[in-house]
Formats: C-alpha cells, sequence, structure tokens
C-alpha cells in the first residue's frame, strides 16, 4: 500500500513538475517574442518639408501665433485680389512707445516672411496694431501700420540679406515642429527696420 502511494506521489510530482516547466518555457518565448519584436518602418520617415497651406487662413490656423477669439488675429479681405489681414499683440498702456513700435514693425515682417513660406500666395496686405493685454477688444490705433506686400519685394529683400531665392530657410525642424530659423531672426530683429523700410519702399 504504501508503495502504491509513493508511486502515485511520484507520477503526480512528474507531472506537476512537466507542467511548471511548460509555463517557464512559454513565458521565456513570450518574452523573446516582445524583445525582438521590430516595429514597422511605414511611416517611420521624416517628412522634412516646410509645410506649405493652400490659404492664409489654413497658415494662421496651424500656427497659433494670432487668434480670433483673442482680438489679435482679424482677416479684412480673403478675396484672393486683395487679400488683408490684421494681426495684433497685446500691449499694456504703460509699455515704452520705442518697444511698441518695434513690435508693429515685426509683426509686419513675420506675417509677410511666413505668408510667402507656408503658402503660394502672391501679394497680401497686412494691417499690424496692437491691442490691450487687460481688454483684448481695445485697439491703439496711434501705433497702427498698413503696408502692401509682393511675394516679388520679399524676394529681393531675401536675396539682398540671405542670399537666397529660397523662403523655407526661414525655418527649422526641430523635433517635428517648424521654428523660426536664425536667417527669419536676422529679418526680425537685427536688421528689422532695414527689412522693414525696404518693405515699404515705393510703396504707393
Amino acid at each position: 500500500m504504501k508503495s502504491t502511494i509513493c508511486i502515485l506521489s511520484i507520477l503526480a510530482f512528474t507531472s506537476c513538475k512537466s507542467d511548471i516547466d511548460n509555463q517557464v518555457n512559454n513565458l521565456a518565448t513570450d518574452s523573446i517574442s516582445v524583445e525582438n519584436f521590430e516595429p514597422s518602418k511605414e511611416n517611420n520617415e521624416n517628412d522634412n518639408s516646410l509645410p506649405k497651406y493652400k490659404t492664409i487662413k489654413e497658415m494662421f490656423e496651424a500656427s497659433y501665433d494670432f487668434s480670433e477669439e483673442m482680438g489679435t488675429l482679424k482677416f479684412i479681405s480673403l478675396d484672393e485680389s486683395r487679400l488683408h489681414v490684421q494681426v495684433s499683440k497685446p500691449i499694456f498702456e504703460a509699455d515704452l512707445k520705442s518697444i511698441v513700435e518695434e513690435q508693429v514693425k515685426r509683426d509686419i515682417v513675420y506675417v509677410a516672411f511666413q505668408t510667402f513660406s507656408q503658402t503660394e500666395i502672391a501679394s497680401l496686405t497686412i494691417t499690424s496694431v496692437p491691442n490691450s493685454n487687460d481688454n483684448h477688444e481695445k485697439y491703439f490705433d496711434n501705433y497702427r501700420k498698413t503696408v502692401k506686400v509682393t511675394r516679388e519685394k520679399a524676394l529681393l529683400i531675401l536675396r539682398k540679406y540671405l542670399d537666397t531665392d529660397n523662403f523655407s530657410i526661414l525655418y527649422e525642424n526641430q523635433n517635428g515642429i517648424w521654428i523660426p530659423s536664425k536667417q527669419f531672426n536676422l529679418l526680425k530683429f537685427e536688421k528689422l527696420n532695414e527689412i522693414f523700410n525696404n518693405i515699404i519702399s515705393k510703396q504707393k
């Protein structure tokens, strides 16, 4: 009797050990599968070309630089033959006049070259007028400037200051996000007054 019990115990232990070994082997196989898994290479290649938009409205929606809801963007005319946008940067009434005037010019330079870089638009009129940081419906018309800019004029400026015909050099891709490049900052900051004067020269 004792012999029979002993034999049964040995068989049961062997069966359990076999099941455990199988489970361990299965877990090991799963781990190897995960470690050796290679994600699909499809769509892994980055598109290094600057995004282009069909309309200026799409461009503004993608950039978030100005907002209709916050009163910093107005589409005065979306007619291609007389395209006209208004942009604003919030200011405080105590801000230095010289700083505000520079910002107004910078917004015009920025929007002009942004438009020619990211769309096929040939010309547009840009109004820049700051609004109040405390009340976005209040605009400071004493700083208002309105300028018509053409792609041809912008291209001449690009050649003169950056020795290129390629508007896309004004942006660089950083981790999938397109931001203004050093070349663009040269136009907007170091050479701001020169660039703005070139834009408005011979304006009718």
